[in-house]
């Protein structure tokens, strides 16, 4: 296994701060994508890195980036949105694609959270994409069930409103103290998401994960969700008991990072 950082030149000429992991000396080798949540990190408090290193040791490549303003990303934030979070993707995935054996027709990706929503739109684009990880995921249409006023439509259009007036909207985050410049983009490509459409029109391989204590997007919110899964695809949906949103990453829980991580590596393994 090897496992190294590199920074990749999107499409709009910025750059992405990634980390590969390799299986070693292996040909034809499958492929996995992370994408990251909202304000986040591309190694999700550790929970990548860990999903990347089981993998890998089944002989499957993964790349997990930055999207803009998030980490090691040295764009503004106010940049962020679903557009150029898939422009990003798609960097990653021609980078992979023409550097490695990788093999075009096993190709998965996995979303955690608002990274969630952005594999939905990300696999709607791609159906060579059969297979996909979610976590805890956005993936309701616009942005309904979400805790708080990220899923308030009126909160949201003020907010827009103020964006389209201002160029940004200052969001006090959630999980921190820290002030999230949001652009008009953010809020108008979110708001006409339709993420949960797209869950219903994929026939391929789904494992999604829940904790039943999230109080960001409530296991309510995901049972809904998963209720609109695809009939023909293969979907299994696993509730880790006690976990809030952050799967024992916030409260110092393991055990719960543990089985979040079993529980996805060993679906991804068995169907890639």
């Amino acid at each position: 296994m090897k496992t190294f950082d590199i920074e990749l030149v999107s499409k709009r000429n910025t750059t992405i701060p990634c980390t590969i992991t390799l299986p070693e000396g292996q040909e034809n080798m499958p492929l996995f994508l992370m994408a990251h949540g909202f304000c986040a990190t591309r190694h999700e408090n550790g929970t990548y890195k860990m999903l990347a290193e089981k993998l890998s040791e089944a002989g499957i490549a993964t790349i997990r980036g930055d999207f803009p303003g998030c980490n090691d990303s040295l764009e503004d934030h106010r940049y962020n949105n679903l557009e150029n979070d898939m422009d990003n993707l798609d960097t990653l995935l021609e980078h992979m694609c023409t550097t490695y054996s990788i093999d075009p027709n096993r190709i998965g990706m996995i979303g955690y959270s608002m990274g969630g929503k952005i594999v939905l739109h990300y696999t709607k684009r791609h159906p060579e994409i059969k297979t996909m990880g979610l976590w805890a995921p956005a993936a309701m249409n616009g942005m309904s069930g979400t805790h708080g006023n990220l899923g308030n439509i009126e909160w949201l259009n003020n907010c827009l409103e103020i964006a389209r007036r201002e160029g940004v909207f200052l969001y006090p985050n959630t999980f921190d103290d820290r002030i999230i410049p949001l652009g008009v983009e953010f809020f108008e490509q979110c708001m006409a998401s339709r993420a949960c459409d797209y869950l219903a029109e994929f026939e391929g391989n789904v494992v999604m994960v829940c904790g039943s204590k999230d109080d960001i997007i409530p296991l309510e919110t995901l049972n809904e969700v998963a209720s609109h899964a695809n009939p023909n695809a293969n979907f299994l949906q696993h509730v880790v008991e006690g976990a809030n949103h952050g799967f024992g990453a916030w409260t110092n829980e393991p055990h719960q990072m543990e089985e979040l991580v079993e529980v996805t590596s060993r679906f991804i393994i068995d169907v890639l």
